[in-house]
C-alpha cells in the first residue's frame, strides 16, 4: 500500500473513533496539526492519564481492572472513591503522554524527533521501520501501590501527596503537547515542503 493510501486509511479510522468519542479529547488538536502535513499521520496517541489500577500479579495485564481512569487532573477523593473498589493490589498510575506518528519516510522521521526533543520530549525515536514510526513520550510517569491484597497501605495524607505529584506530572505532560503543537505550526511552511 502507497503512502497517500495508508494515510486515508488511518485518518479514516482516527475520524470513525473521533465521532465514537473514543479519543482522548484533549489530544485532538495535536493530532489535527500533525496530519495536516502531508508527510505525517498519527496512530495511536494519548495526552496523558491517570489512573487507579488493581492488578493481581505484577506484569499481569491481561487481568487487571481500572478502578478510576481520567485524562484530566484528579481531586485525591476521586482516588479515594476508586481505592474503596480494590481486591488486590492497588497502584495509582500517572502516564505521560504518548503519541505514535507514521512517517513518509526517515529524512521526515528524523525532523519529527528533533522537533518532540526542542519542545520537550526526551524519550522519542522510531520503534517500526516499517512506516517509520516515531514514538513520543516523556518521563513523567509515577506509580505507586497503594492497596496490597483488597488492603489499604496508605493514609489520606498520603493519598493526598501522591495524586498532588500524580496531577503535576500530568499537566507537564499536557505542557509539552502544546510545545509541540506550538512548534510544529510555527513551521508550517518548511513541513509542507517535504
Amino acid at each position: 500500500m502507497n503512502w497517500v493510501e495508508f494515510k486515508r486509511k488511518k485518518l479514516e479510522i482516527l475520524e470513525r473513533a473521533k465521532e465514537k468519542r473514543e479519543v482522548d479529547e484533549d489530544i485532538i488538536p495535536l493530532l489535527d496539526t500533525i496530519n495536516s502535513f502531508d508527510c505525517f499521520v498519527t496512530t495511536s496517541s494519548c495526552s496523558g492519564r491517570i489512573v487507579v489500577l488493581d492488578v493481581p500479579k505484577i506484569g499481569d495485564k491481561l487481568n487487571a481492572k481500572f478502578l478510576g481512569k481520567w485524562h484530566r487532573t484528579v481531586d485525591w477523593k476521586e482516588v479515594a472513591k476508586a481505592l474503596e473498589k480494590s481486591t488486590s493490589t492497588t497502584w495509582l498510575i500517572s502516564d505521560p503522554p504518548i503519541v505514535h506518528v507514521a512517517c513518509r519516510d526517515l529524512e521526515c522521521a528524523r525532523i519529527l524527533m528533533r522537533i518532540a526533543n526542542e519542545s520537550g520530549f526526551r524519550r522519542c525515536g522510531i520503534i517500526s521501520l516499517n512506516r517509520f514510526v516515531v514514538e513520543i513520550t516523556s518521563f513523567e510517569k509515577l506509580e505507586a501501590p497503594l492497596a496490597v491484597n483488597g488492603k489499604i497501605v496508605v493514609d489520606e495524607g498520603y493519598i493526598k501527596l501522591l495524586t498532588d505529584f500524580a496531577n503535576e506530572k500530568l499537566l507537564r505532560g499536557k505542557e509539552k503537547l502544546e510545545r509541540l503543537k506550538s512548534k510544529l505550526s510555527s513551521r508550517k511552511s518548511f513541513l509542507r515542503a517535504l
